[in-house]
C-alpha cells in the first residue's frame, strides 16, 4: 500500500536515488598514471637539455682544438714561407735551365752527328770507296759514292753503321758506273755508284746527352731538401 504522503511519480520520469562509485580504485589509478606521465615527461626534458648541453660543449671543445691548431698552422706556415720561396725559385730555375739544355742539345745534335760521321769517314778503310756527296739533315744523312764492286761498299756501309748515334743504314739506289767521274780512281768492271741513308737514334742521343744534367740537377735539388729539413728540425 502506498503512503499518501509519498510523491507520486511522474509518468515517464524515474527518481535519482543518489549516485556512487562502484569502482573507487579507478581514480587513484587515473592519479598515478598523470603523475607518472608528468614524471616521465620531466625526465625526458632533462635528458634532452643534457644532451643539448653536453653537444653544445663538445662543439665548443672542438672549435676551440681547431683554432689552436689553425693558429699552430699558420705559424709554421709563416715560419716556412722563406724557404718555400726559395724551393720554388730553384725549381723554376732547374726547369729552366733542363729546358735551355735540351734545346742546346737539340741545335748541336746535327753538328755533333756531322762530326762523329766525319771521324769515322776519315778511318775508314773500304779500299776503292770514294765518297762523292753528303746531304746532312736532321734526321737523317744521305750519302752518295763509288766503289769497285758490291763487297766494297757493303764493307763501308757497315763501318759507318758503328757511328755514335746511327739507328740504321741502308742503300738506297744501287747502278753500275757507266763511265768513271773526273778526278776519280774508281776503275774496274764492277765499278758502281750507289746512293746510301742513315737513321739517327733521336731519343737515345737526347737521352744520353741530358742524363748527366739531370742527374746533377737531382743531386742538387737532394742536397738543397736535407739542409731545409735540418733547418727546419733545428728550428
Amino acid at each position: 500500500m502506498t503512503s499518501l504522503n509519498s510523491p507520486m511519480p511522474a509518468r515517464g520520469h524515474r527518481f535519482w536515488i543518489g549516485g556512487f562509485n562502484l569502482l573507487p580504485y579507478r581514480r587513484s589509478n587515473a592519479r598515478r598514471a598523470r603523475r607518472r606521465c608528468l614524471i616521465e615527461w620531466l625526465v625526458a626534458a632533462l635528458l634532452g637539455c643534457a644532451a643539448l648541453l653536453a653537444t653544445v660543449g663538445w662543439q665548443a671543445f672542438e672549435r676551440t682544438r681547431l683554432d689552436a691548431q689553425r693558429t699552430s698552422n699558420e705559424r709554421v706556415l709563416a715560419q716556412l714561407t722563406a724557404p718555400l720561396a726559395e724551393h720554388a725559385r730553384l725549381s723554376r730555375e732547374m726547369d729552366e735551365r733542363g729546358k735551355r739544355a735540351t734545346r742546346a742539345v737539340d741545335l748541336s745534335m746535327p753538328l755533333t752527328r756531322l762530326l762523329d760521321l766525319l771521324d769515322t769517314l776519315s778511318g775508314t778503310h773500304a779500299e776503292g770507296v770514294i765518297l762523292q756527296q753528303l746531304h746532312q739533315r736532321l734526321h737523317e744523312t744521305e750519302l752518295l759514292a763509288t766503289a769497285n764492286d758490291p763487297v766494297a761498299s757493303a764493307v763501308w756501309l757497315k763501318q759507318l753503321g758503328t757511328v755514335r748515334g746511327v739507328k740504321g743504314s741502308e742503300v738506297t739506289d744501287l747502278h753500275p758506273l757507266a763511265r768513271a767521274r773526273p778526278g776519280t780512281t774508281v776503275s774496274g768492271t764492277g765499278a758502281l755508284e750507289f746512293a746510301a741513308r742513315l737513321r739517327w737514334d733521336e731519343e737515345g742521343e737526347r737521352e744520353k746527352n741530358i742524363k748527366p744534367q739531370r742527374e746533377a740537377s737531382a743531386s742538387v735539388s737532394d742536397a738543397r731538401s736535407r739542409a731545409a729539413d735540418n733547418s727546419r728540425g733545428a728550428r
